[in-house]
């Protein structure tokens, strides 16, 4: 987030005024919503999402293994088919907590139509809530997934081959057969630098006789992988490949109370405005009702000695 003061909002092409914005709900959370840092990477990781509105809570089998125990057999006619079993999948209860900030406007910033200062609390408000619950999913991902690949040099020698490491991980992913398919690969700046920079990613990556315009800022595709970039991963955790499409998912709950905004968005918060009377203020209220599931920790590696 940059230090220059945030321009005052516009609507069709004309400035709002704070008294304009503090007793408009719906301009209240549109401008929340624009000023929501927008690097962020939890909802691309877990891609599922789940309605808990009215329980706030749910079950879920992790990591199930997709096979019986038995293989199939030659059945004769008429007579009877052999028995078999499935393996007793592990169940976990995931509940929804509500995360929230508030910040306070005096009447005498809305009488001086002081934009910048009330701008800068909603930048504040809005990051803080939106870049933790990525933190927590990165978070909850990391815990979860227990898998390693060491690679075969660190990634800061003259020895590494940093490609190869990447599909070595994936492949451990492949051998699992239970129909994962690694698409992602996260991570943290340095990494991701040292893999962009390598020269197999850039032989091939870079279009002929030019330069390589998909190298840049925080996501790129390669090898059928798409390239994250954040500074949120966990401690211990700098590479790590995953399926997204079937590690996890977002729970979401809509919890009432004449909040602006939508419960289930991943990258934006609700809102309210609350007239603070004996205080000659206002308050605004943002919060976030949901909470990271990752039901398929297998669908994921993480990479070591980087």
């Amino acid at each position: 987030m940059t230090n220059h003061t945030p321009p005052a909002p516009i609507v069709d092409g004309t400035n709002i005024t704070v008294s304009l914005l503090v007793n408009t709900p719906q301009l209240i959370q549109r401008t929340l919503r624009a000023l929501v840092l927008k690097r962020l990477i939890g909802d691309q990781l877990l891609t599922g999402r789940i309605d808990v509105t009215g329980s706030g809570s749910a079950i879920f089998e992790t990591g199930e293994n997709i096979f019986a125990r038995d293989l199939a057999e030659v059945v004769d006619e008429l007579a009877e088919y052999p028995l078999t079993d499935t393996e007793n999948p592990t169940y976990s209860v995931y509940a929804v907590d509500k995360y929230g900030l508030a910040t306070d406007i005096p009447d005498t910033l809305v009488t001086r139509n002081r934009m910048d200062v009330v701008a800068r609390k909603l930048v504040k408000l809005a990051n803080t809530i939106v870049s933790g619950f990525d933190g927590r999913v990165l978070s909850a991902v990391g815990s979860a997934v227990t898998e390693t690949h060491p690679v075969a040099a660190a990634w800061n020698t003259t020895n590494a081959d940093q490609l190869l490491d990447v599909l070595l991980a994936s492949a451990e992913v492949d051998d699992h057969d239970e129909g994962f398919n690694v698409d992602t690969i996260v991570l943290k700046p340095v990494p991701w630098a040292r893999l962009v920079a390598s020269t197999k990613v850039l032989e091939h990556a870079a279009p002929a006789g030019g330069t390589n315009p998909i190298v840049t800022g925080s996501i790129f595709g390669y090898a059928g992988l798409s390239f994250l970039k954040s500074n949120r991963l966990p401690s211990g955790v700098d590479v790590m490949l995953a399926d997204r499409q079937q590690l996890g998912s977002i729970m979401w709950e809509n919890q009432g109370g004449g909040y602006q905004g939508d419960p289930s968005e991943v990258r934006g918060v609700e809102s309210k405005v609350i007239r603070l009377d004996k205080q000659d203020g206002w308050r605004i209220q943002a919060r976030k009702a949901q909470e990271p599931v990752v039901q398929e920790p297998k669908a994921a590696i993480k990479l070591t000695g980087v």
